[in-house]
């Protein structure tokens, strides 16, 4: 289930505004917009893929757990975003039913925290038993072993038109053997990064797997190029690197977790 097919969100306008007044208002100092826009595009994927997320949970548990993902009565549904106001609030997102046949069951309304929301038709212990979406089991998965090898997947890499755009202009000029021993040793060199700060590599969550993102320095040994996404094998010997995200791309996917606390990877 999307986000929004479950809840009318109101027109663009409409719900930006109450995104804007949700990031300015309530939520920590925090950039929820991509470079050069002002659309709260990362604020609105969290909020997508934590509803999808919980979702997913709900439909998982006995009935008797349900409402403690999504809450729906007869009058309102509710989720926790995940989020935590300026007090460390959580933070709400409240609808009531639509009242327009044919159209989704549930119309957005406004973000509550956990003191305002008793001013609405949720019962409060209801609210405050609604939880946070879950998205590992074991710790362990976020810290990378640093005894076991990368094995990038080079075709994927460097011969996928897509990918391979990724990789600096300047660098893509001198051809595809030549970016592949810049990446090998980058690759290399972040090794040793993360065995001296274990906050190097950052989670994202990608087909309800934990995978990490580690930096890699291509051009400026201060500002990562790319982002290599890394995946334990199965038999937790080794790390695939699957393919090289953007900056922007990799914080966007690990914000849907959490805000990530890493000195290279911010918005």
């Amino acid at each position: 289930m999307r986000l929004k097919d479950w809840s009318f969100l109101g027109n663009y306008e409409f719900f930006t505004n109450r995104l804007q007044m949700l990031a300015t208002n309530d939520l920590p100092a925090e950039k929820w917009s991509y470079a050069g826009k002002e659309d709260f595009g990362i604020l609105k994927n969290y909020l997508y893929f934590t509803f999808e997320k919980l979702w997913k949970e709900r439909e998982e548990v006995p009935d008797s757990d349900k409402q403690k993902y999504i809450y729906m009565d007869d009058k309102v549904g509710c989720f926790n975003t995940g989020l935590y106001d300026k007090t460390w609030q959580p933070i709400y997102f409240y609808c009531i039913k639509n009242p327009i046949a044919g159209f989704q069951e549930w119309r957005f309304t406004a973000f509550y925290n956990s003191y305002t929301i008793k001013f609405t038709d949720i019962p409060n212990s209801a609210a405050l038993d609604l939880q946070r979406a879950s998205y590992f089991d074991d710790p362990s998965a976020l810290i990378y072993d640093i005894k076991l090898d990368i094995i990038p997947q080079w075709d994927h890499i460097l011969y996928d038109e897509e990918n391979f755009l990724r990789i600096p202009e300047q660098l893509r000029a001198n051809g595809k053997e030549f970016c592949q021993n810049l990446i090998d040793g980058a690759i290399r060199s972040v090794k040793k990064r993360i065995e001296a700060n274990y906050k190097t590599v950052v989670p994202q969550l990608y087909n309800d797997k934990i995978q990490l993102l580690a930096p890699l320095y291509l051009t400026n040994p201060d500002k990562p190029d790319l982002a290599l996404v890394l995946s334990l094998s199965d038999d937790g010997t080794v790390y695939y690197g699957h393919t090289c995200l953007t900056t922007e791309m990799a914080y966007n996917n690990a914000r849907l977790i959490a805000r990530p606390d890493s000195y290279w990877l911010q918005p």
